[in-house]
């Protein structure tokens, strides 16, 4: 059960003015300029909006702070929200008398979060984990506010969505919703956490591992050896160091080539590469302007085949073509060639060996030399395992299971978007008794509306013979601005309904609704409160709050209200008692 009680106003000027509410339809009736919208968006700033009050005309010298009492599933709370953004209070609501501490806006927001997720942690995390993003309550409201703005949009037909903040959110919460493999999912999330804990404990081993064996081979360079450690021929490296301090060790093999002869062997190598790294880029150029020549020559071939007189023209034209095949192919097997990528591992190899040479030039004392094999020695008695071929299959591991989320994240469970249309349509068709333009639509052949996932889109379909005298499903066009308000307010509802039945998602369950009348003639508008009547009978008055704002009498709308109030009354102009029209 949810139940906004009452929400009190307390203008600067000291008094108070309190609205009361109830299960059910609630309905406020204003004039024009009496506050309806404002009053409508004031909800969503109780609800925790970070909207700056002051700079709107209606709160700037009237207002000083409001408390809002509800109920949820027999627990009360009294939220209370001022003129500044940061300075809120909350509390249960028997224990009214202890809220004097105030918390800024995220604490604010962080008890409302654990209220509609009614305290089960399960609920955000199961989103989190889902979505990767930190969706709480508040992106929910998307689906609580219909505003007058945009009205009879059926396409991405979410009112806050034409904000961007909403919007980017949306898509991850229509595939959480639409997801029938939440379990699997979640299995696999977990299993790619753990493997990335033990990527990040290989990759520190990894990191230790080649920290020793840079270590073990800088020091063997200063004993002047030729060896070098790979981490596999420790035996080989302990045997040479027991020789060296037994001075037996073998005199260093002299190298082939000076530094000289390396120096000009490496740069006559970069030379070479630079050469055919250029004449890659010209066959790049040569291959694409081919290509476009092959383009061009094609279509002019095919014109010509249609038109014999030009016949003669054809055979050249095959021949060029043909000769531009052997061109472009000629080009790939050029630019394929694998003798760049040898002759870039040999100037590896030489930058190496120039960099290695280099401890020729530098000598080293006695005791430098004991401490490099005491060094050595210390290294070499570490734990040394490669893990590199297990890191390399834990991240492709890693990668499989990412990719099998990506899919799984974006598979839709047709059931539940068939049951979603289905709800639409039922609750868009309880109105056709009494409404002109719902029943014209029912009496189309196969009249229901579809949910479209992409994009959010309410669709009305019919029931059409095509050319093979088979029925096919195509869109049915509606111009009427009632018809799409009508088709929007049963999306707002089936969404709502489906959602508060599932019982997964941080919802407020409460519809908030500006101005629907507008676009309505004197025989549709109670139309309006059909479709709400046929929701409640799904879900129930105590389980969904609707409060609606308007100018109409509520009796031609045909809403069975629960409670009405009017904005303007008696020493009264409007939403805020102390507001006079017109004041700075």
């Amino acid at each position: 059960m949810f139940k906004i009680s009452s929400l009190t106003i307390f203008p600067l000027t000291g008094e108070e003015y309190t609205y009361s509410f109830s299960n059910g339809v609630n309905y406020f009736k204003g004039v024009n300029n009496s506050g309806k919208t404002e009053f409508y968006e004031f909800i969503d700033y109780m609800f925790g909006a970070s909207n700056n009050l002051t700079k709107k005309p209606w709160y700037h010298k009237t207002f000083d702070k409001a408390a809002m009492v509800f109920e949820l599933d027999g627990i009360g709370y009294r939220i209370t929200r001022t003129r500044d953004p940061q300075i809120n209070y909350f509390t249960y609501y028997k224990d009214l008398h202890d809220c004097n501490e105030a918390i800024v806006l995220s604490e604010y927001r962080e008890k409302l979060n654990a209220i509609f997720t009614k305290g089960e942690s399960r609920i955000l995390r199961d989103i989190k984990n889902f979505t990767n993003e930190n969706l709480t309550y508040r992106t929910f409201t998307m689906f609580n506010f219909l505003g007058e703005k945009r009205q009879g949009v059926t396409y991405n037909f979410l009112d806050k969505c034409s904000d961007i903040k909403y919007y980017s959110k949306l898509n991850s919460i229509l595939n959480y919703i639409f997801n029938n493999n939440l379990e699997k999912i979640f299995e696999l999330q977990s299993n790619l956490v753990e493997l990335q804990k033990q990527v990040k404990k290989l990759e520190m081993t990894s990191a230790r591992n080649l920290f020793i064996s840079e270590q073990i081979n800088s020091n063997l360079k200063k004993l002047d050896a030729s060896r070098h450690y790979n981490g596999k021929n420790k035996d080989e490296i302990l045997n040479f160091i027991s020789q060296f301090k037994n001075l037996n060790e073998v005199t260093k093999k002299n190298k082939s080539k000076n530094i000289v002869d390396l120096e000009v062997n490496f740069n006559s190598i970069d030379e070479q590469i630079k050469v055919y790294e250029n004449r890659m880029l010209d066959m790049n150029q040569i291959q694409t302007e081919n290509e476009n020549r092959k383009k061009l020559l094609k279509k002019l071939d095919d014109l010509l085949e249609e038109n014999e007189v030009f016949g003669y023209l054809v055979s050249p034209l095959k021949n060029l073509l043909a000769e531009l095949d052997n061109s472009i192919s000629f080009s790939k097997y050029l630019i394929n060639d694998k003798a760049i990528q040898d002759l870039k591992l040999k100037r590896e190899l030489l930058k190496n060996e120039i960099k290695d040479d280099n401890n020729r030039f530098k000598i080293f004392s006695l005791d430098e030399k004991s401490k490099s094999i005491a060094l050595v020695e210390e290294y070499l008695s570490a734990d040394i395992n490669s893990v590199d071929k297990e890191l390399e299959v834990t991240k492709k591991t890693i990668r499989e299971i990412k990719n099998e989320l990506k899919i799984l994240q974006n598979s839709d469970d047709h059931i539940k978007i068939k049951k979603i249309s289905e709800y639409i349509t039922d609750l868009y068709k309880s109105a056709a008794s009494i409404s002109d333009v719902v029943q014209e639509d029912v009496k189309q052949s196969g009249f229901k509306i579809s949910y479209l996932k992409k994009g959010n889109v309410l669709q009305p379909v019919t029931k059409k013979v095509n050319e093979e005298s088979k029925e096919e499903l195509v869109n049915y066009y509606v111009g009427s601005m009632a018809r799409h308000t009508l088709i929007q307010l049963s999306g707002y509802l089936a969404f709502m309904v489906y959602m508060l039945l599932e019982k997964k998602y941080p919802l407020i369950p409460l519809i908030v609704i500006d101005h629907i009348s507008k676009p309505f003639d004197n025989n549709n508008k109670s139309a309006i409160g059909q479709i709400i009547s046929a929701a409640y009978e799904m879900i129930g008055k105590k389980n969904l709050q609707i409060i609606i704002f308007d100018d109409e009498e509520y009796k031609n709308l045909g809403l069975d209200v629960d409670h009405s109030e009017d904005l303007v009354i008696r020493n009264k102009t409007g939403f805020l008692p102390s507001y006079i029209p017109g004041m700075d």
